[in-house]
């Protein structure tokens, strides 16, 4: 008897924790940078595979500032700006210039993150088409549905949803 129960609790105490379950897709998350104090806001999804991610993300640095990415485990080269199609639920794609500084490709044009993150909101299905050098890239990712993860990035950088932010003012001198 007494040899059973020292068993259960050496068991117990052994057993490995179940590690936390990831955050459902398109859930705005936080964190701030120890080192800098820089915070950023995101809520992002996978592909099926997990071979690229799919990220709204918000900035706070001295003004902040919106962008989608996109990443994959390949990574892009670093090449000029070129275009990149998001289609939502097989509708007809959006056409936009998005900037490719290595490993990601990215867009922060204002009224460019106001209309894709518009259309992406409560999308089923995104579709995101592009080259990297020669080759073609297209991925899908799940779409946020009903999810809110969307509007909070934006309100963390003080965008109203659907609305072109208004360029910061100048500094008075």
């Amino acid at each position: 008897m007494m040899i059973s129960i020292l068993f259960a609790l050496l068991q117990s105490t052994t057993a490995a924790a179940t590690p936390a379950a990831p955050p459902p897709p398109w859930t705005a998350m936080s964190r701030t940078d120890a080192a800098s104090g820089i915070s950023s806001t995101s809520a992002f999804a996978f592909t099926s595979d997990h071979s690229a991610r799919l990220v709204v993300r918000c900035d706070r640095v001295a003004e902040p500032v919106v962008s989608i990415q996109m990443r994959t485990k390949a990574g892009f080269a670093a090449g000029d700006d070129h275009i990149v199609s998001v289609s939502v639920d097989g509708g007809t794609p959006i056409d936009s210039t998005w900037e490719f500084p290595g490993t990601a490709t990215m867009n922060r044009e204002p009224s460019t993150i106001t209309q894709l993150t518009v259309a992406m909101n409560s999308a089923k299905s995104i579709t995101v088409t592009t080259t990297d050098g020669t080759a073609s890239v297209s991925q899908i990712f799940p779409g946020p549905g009903a999810s809110a993860g969307i509007k909070d990035v934006l309100s963390a950088c003080g965008y109203e949803f659907g609305v072109v932010p208004q360029p910061a003012k100048p500094a008075a001198k």
